[in-house]
């Protein structure tokens, strides 16, 4: 007799809530329906898999050996039922996208200006931050934009990772900042000036960390702060030295501030974009697409 996915997933429930009638309630099954699951499964399988102890239901050694297995059994139909539900509300009309607030705020407005004016009934969630990242679930997606180097959630083995945005990396200072005058501008010069530092999650970050350490060296002083905006604040504020994209110095002419380009290494902040592969995708998500990239 074949295992039945069902009856397997009952006996993890069951496990879960020790009782026959509660597995049931959960289940939304009758206690004979589920009864009859578990008789077939033990029959299946040739040997017990749950046992009664004070009162409750616990499983047996080897119900306990199958628990870890249904667990990622259970997960994988999660997945494919929140793909299917994911299509389905694309279709009514929703986009959920997760990524840094970096790409949020300076990157990706353009381009959901240009779809929303496309579509307007089109719903559009997007979170972003690394600390959203704890219990996200991707699967819960349509779209994930991370930058280059940051640690990001487990992918579905459904989702494929594409390169979308580069860009350079340069130094913005105050107009007062004995560096801004300088003709050419190299990281070999910070050793002596303290710096304005993103948080250890950052892709800006990342890239100027490798940088750093490759010519040997060592800022005296950092003030570490959590946001792009944070950085140009501080920098504005004159204390010290910030690096950021190119396109959110261009962005922000009421920083005031001046920026040069890096000429003894090369700082490239690289994005990418995590989606279902193309069979998957929704028509409202391919839409989209079309427009980012």
């Amino acid at each position: 007799m074949k295992l039945d996915a069902n009856q397997l997933l009952t006996l993890l429930t069951i496990a879960e809530t020790g009782s026959v009638s509660e597995a049931a309630a959960r289940l939304e099954r009758g206690q004979p329906a589920i009864s009859e699951r578990m008789r077939r499964l033990t029959e299946a399988v040739g040997e017990p898999l749950y046992r009664r102890q004070s009162g409750r239901i616990v499983p047996t050694a080897l119900g306990k050996l199958l628990l870890p297995e249904i667990q990622q059994l259970r997960s994988k139909l999660d997945d494919i039922e929140k793909l299917l539900e994911r299509r389905r509300s694309l279709d009514s009309g929703e986009l959920r996208f997760a990524t840094t607030s970096l790409i949020a705020k300076y990157f990706l407005p353009p381009y959901l200006k240009v779809f929303q004016e496309a579509h307007p009934r089109v719903n559009i969630y997007l979170k972003s931050g690394v600390s959203f990242w704890e219990n996200i679930s991707v699967s819960d997606l349509d779209a994930f934009f991370f930058e280059g180097g940051m640690e990001i959630p487990s992918l579905p083995k459904n989702f494929e990772i594409i390169p979308w945005i580069t860009d350079e990396i340069v130094a913005i200072l105050h107009p007062e900042h004995p560096l801004a005058g300088k003709e050419k501008f190299c990281l070999g010069d910070l050793a002596d000036f303290p710096l304005i530092w993103r948080e250890p999650t950052s892709g800006v970050r990342k890239v100027l960390e490798a940088a750093l350490s490759r010519l040997h060296v060592r800022p005296v002083r950092l003030v570490e702060v959590d946001d792009v905006d944070s950085v140009g604040a501080m920098t504005k504020a004159g204390m010290g030295i910030g690096f950021v994209d190119k396109s959110v110095y261009l962005q922000r002419p009421d920083w005031g501030l001046c920026h040069h380009r890096v000429t003894d290494s090369s700082l490239v902040w690289e994005s990418f974009l995590a989606i279902p592969r193309e069979t998957l995708r929704s028509r409202t998500l391919t839409e989209f697409l079309h427009i980012v990239l």
